[in-house]
């Protein structure tokens, strides 16, 4: 019974969300984003149901103007969306998000993991907004997917997004399948 009980210790302690020797888990860094003030966020959830061909993974964002006229803005590639928990992933987005709402609608983003160890945000984790990302390594991957059509990449995409937030950063071998994605509308 000590050995099973052992046993059980080391692998939650090997798969915790929260390992003891990584110090250096991605936290969100950069400009504050400020949304349209004509736009109320209510909320950001993780996604279970939606799907973007743009982002390996969903998120839910409930909004609506505050005005009785369609109110607009853009989510730019780089924006962060933050977990307050340390066991759920903050979120990015790579590429430009043209929202519109009048009354309120749930919006999904396509977005990539931060934090591989950590879990995927559910329907029952709350994100916030921002920041816009001053990591170098992450604006590299958005700058290099703008104008590429990613949908049949996105585990590429994810991969190349660990690299940079759990790992060393991009080597040559991810920038030349990177830069190799088909163009948008092709």
């Amino acid at each position: 019974m000590k050995r099973k009980l052992l046993f059980v210790a080391v692998l939650l302690l090997v798969f915790a969300c929260d390992l003891p020797w990584s110090f250096d888990d991605f936290q969100p860094t950069g400009t504050p984003f400020n949304l349209n003030p004509a736009i109320e966020l209510k909320s950001i959830t993780g996604s279970l149901r939606h799907f973007s061909p743009v982002g390996q993974f969903a998120l839910d964002l409930t909004a609506k103007s505050r005005t009785d006229t369609t109110a607009g803005d853009v989510l730019p590639a780089g924006l962060l969306f933050t977990s307050p928990r340390n066991t759920t992933q903050h979120m990015v987005m790579l590429k430009d998000h043209i929202i519109r709402v009048r009354a309120e609608s749930v919006l999904v983003a396509g977005v990539f993991c931060c934090n591989e160890r950590r879990a995927v945000p559910g329907p029952d984790d709350h994100l916030t907004l921002g920041p816009l990302t001053d990591n170098s390594g992450l604006r590299q991957i958005a700058e290099l997917v703008r104008h590429k059509n990613i949908s049949g990449s996105l585990a590429l995409v994810q991969r190349a997004v660990w690299m940079v937030t759990d790992s060393s950063g991009l080597n040559q071998a991810y920038i030349d399948s990177l830069n190799a994605l088909p163009a948008e509308g092709l």
